[in-house]
């Protein structure tokens, strides 16, 4: 069983569903892109949640557009289109852990780093003493 991390950006709004078991999953597509500069594509992966996991990642809000990462085993499956006459094949990861990935601020990564370092050292003198 192959282990696998990925980062890339949700394409639609997760569903959650509930299995014939009775177990709440959801199953959603990341999209990663790959590639240097002129060569750059895309690679989508489906990601299958199930139990607590799902309950999690619908409690964080995840939705279409969250940049995570996701970590679980890979596997190729062989599926039919929706037509039922064609075969084709896709990455499925199960997932084991995920989070969001965070992102840094626009604004403060467009300072000059000067402004960065005056920023930094400025000590705020106005708090409350700690409890004794």
């Amino acid at each position: 069983m192959a282990q696998t991390y990925v980062i890339g950006r949700v394409t639609a709004d997760l569903e959650r569903k509930i299995s014939i078991n009775q177990h709440p999953y959801v199953r959603f597509d990341i999209a990663e892109n790959i590639g240097g500069r002129g060569h750059s594509r895309t690679q989508y992966f489906q990601i299958c949640a199930m139990g607590g996991d799902a309950d999690r990642l619908i409690r964080a809000r995840v939705k279409k557009g969250s940049l995570i990462w996701v970590s679980g085993s890979l596997e190729l499956e062989i599926f039919t289109g929706k037509g039922g006459t064609t075969t084709d094949k896709r990455l499925k990861i199960l997932l084991d852990n995920w989070g969001f990935v965070p992102i840094a601020n626009k604004d403060v990564l467009e300072q000059p780093p000067s402004k960065l370092t005056a920023a930094s050292a400025e000590i705020d003198g106005d708090r409350e003493p700690l409890p004794g």
